[in-house]
């Protein structure tokens, strides 16, 4: 008996496993929307690269100056030059968009690589240092800007 209790059950898993879609109801109209994994992932990936919301110049928080430029690069890639007042200025940049912001990646003062992440919250740019070995910026360290224009003015050196 135990045995045909357990088989009926692993058959019942069986086919319920199998259901992959599921259906929706919209209104009263009676039809349905079939939603897929992929069209979740679709969803997900065009939220993450939506890159309007980060591209432009930013205004250093503290000063009201020009700091954070922000353009859009080759192969899917950011141009990201970070000055921060009386400390440094990263023109190197390489940023790239996540799930988690803008991550990038410049050099530092010291000639080392520097990284972080920037995040978006109304016209506020956060950036956040994740990974600096330069005594000038600790890991963890975070700067705000303002948005002041939707057009980079990248700085060629």
């Amino acid at each position: 008996m135990k045995y045909k209790l357990i088989g009926l059950f692993c058959i019942g898993i069986m086919l319920l496993s199998g259901c992959t879609k599921m259906a929706l109801r919209q209104g009263t109209t009676g039809q349905s929307v079939e939603i897929t994994a992929e069209d979740t992932k679709a969803a997900i990936t065009e939220t993450v690269m939506d890159d309007t919301a980060y591209i432009g110049e930013y205004l250093d928080s503290d000063v009201n100056e020009p700091n954070l430029e922000i353009a859009k690069g080759e192969n899917g890639k950011y141009i990201v030059q970070i000055g921060i007042y009386r400390l440094t200025w990263l023109d190197d940049g390489i940023g790239e968009l996540t799930a988690d912001g803008m991550s990038f990646t410049a050099t530092d003062a010291a000639g080392n690589p520097i990284s972080g992440v920037i995040t978006i919250e109304g016209e506020t740019a956060a950036v956040t240092f994740t990974d600096s070995t330069w005594g000038g910026l600790e890991n963890g360290s975070v700067f705000k800007y303002i948005k002041a224009s939707d057009i980079p003015n990248i700085q060629s050196y």
